[in-house]
């Protein structure tokens, strides 16, 4: 019976021993997150260090679980954006606030630059850079969504469908609109960028020719599409100056490596695609898998291109993939020539998610799959053992 005993503390020093020493020497594995948990990033401080002082009003009382969240949210500001006064006020006690601002929650904030401002509805970094972009710099500028060509479906009920991402940005505080297209259409002044979601149908020369038009003006463009669409769309590939290239590729393993061009530079989340369409072209490479390009990006006169051989991407179903959104939101910003903020972290709790790399996949698909079952197996025979002992032992006479 001592022995019994003495061999399961004997074996349960052993397993703790383990344990301690695992923690001690075995590499530590740092799991990627598609947020950041603060902001170490020197573009996000240098663009920080330059707004002026700004005021806010938190909807919610200081001592509260709201207010809380909140100051916790906005900690990681006050190194680097020190002229912020920071006001909390309980909605309750002011109900014309609530009115006018359309507040729907305790913990939304109102910023204001003097007489101008704009509602935070969400603890979201990037809603916040948006928001402070687009009340210091009200001409931001549209995109417009070309409909009319039997494209992508634009609403959030259908899973191929873009709906999800315009409501998105639209959060984000960009500016959009889906406009069908038409022979003599004149877009206003403030349009920026053009996109093409996967257009089905050939785009018609006028529609050529009026795509030119609008990239002499300045205006930039933006062609999503699919391995069953491009090859349908000659006039665009001429357009772009790229040629598809066979055979289409099917989903691919999530990217983590990207080319160094200035809408990938510093991006190191994990993107998820299906249904690639390789082409090649004179454009600079963007996106590619095992050589094999599937978007380019160009600079013509003052307009910027950028064709994307996958539209699935960024549609309701992906799009909460990894870093799916926050390259999304890349793209839209390098065509909007707001170079400045594309390097901003993302940091959308909607986009939480941990991804490992291949080696650390390994070692826990190891240890879960070949280490965990030796380890009961050495178990096990180690209690048959000791039992098959005992039971020897007992029966001598």
């Amino acid at each position: 019976m001592k022995r019994s005993l003495l061999a399961k503390l004997t074996w349960s020093a052993v397993l703790i021993g383990s344990v301690i020493l695992s923690a001690l020497y075995v590499p530590q594995i740092n799991l990627n997150s598609a947020y950041f948990d603060d902001l170490d990033n020197t573009d996000v401080k240098q663009w920080l260090s330059q707004v002026p002082p700004l005021k806010i009003e938190v909807m919610a009382g200081a001592d509260s679980r709201a207010g809380a969240y909140v100051a916790n949210f906005l900690a990681p500001l006050n190194d680097y954006w020190s002229d912020l006064t920071v006001h909390y006020l309980d909605p309750a006690k002011h109900p014309e606030k609530v009115r006018d601002y359309g507040i729907k929650a305790r913990g939304e904030m109102i910023v204001y630059d003097g007489d101008q401002s704009f509602v935070l509805s969400d603890l979201s970094y990037e809603t916040l850079f948006n928001g402070l972009h687009q009340l210091l710099n009200p001409s931001q500028g549209w995109l417009v969504v070309l409909d009319g060509f039997a494209g992508q479906n634009l609403h959030a009920d259908n899973p191929d469908g873009l709906g999800s991402w315009l409501k998105t940005i639209q959060q984000l505080n960009y500016s959009v609109s889906a406009l069908t297209w038409q022979p003599d259409m004149a877009l206003p002044s403030d349009v920026k960028v053009i996109m093409l979601a996967s257009p089905g149908i050939e785009l018609s020369e006028a529609a050529l020719q009026w795509l030119q038009q609008q990239l002499a003006q300045g205006i930039s463009l933006w062609w999503l599409s699919n391995p069953g669409e491009i090859s349908q769309q000659p006039r665009l590939s001429v357009l772009f100056d790229v040629l598809p290239a066979d055979p289409p590729l099917p989903e691919i393993a999530p990217l983590q490596q990207y080319p160094d061009h200035a809408i990938t530079r510093q991006f190191s989340y994990p993107t998820t695609w299906q249904g690639v369409a390789p082409f090649s072209g004179s454009g600079d490479t963007v996106l590619q898998h095992n050589g094999q390009v599937f978007a380019t990006a160009q600079s013509v006169k003052g307009a910027r291109m950028l064709m994307v051989g996958d539209s699935d991407f960024m549609n309701n179903s992906l799009l909460n993939s990894g870093g799916n959104q926050a390259l999304s939101l890349r793209m839209l910003d390098w065509l909007m020539h707001h170079d400045h903020r594309i390097n901003l972290p993302d940091l959308s709790a909607q986009q939480t998610g941990l991804f490992l790399t291949r080696h650390q996949l390994l070692l826990i698909s190891g240890l879960l799959l070949i280490g965990m079952p030796l380890l009961a197996m050495l178990v096990a025979l180690i209690t048959w053992y000791q039992n098959n002992r005992q039971s020897r032992l007992e029966q001598k006479p």
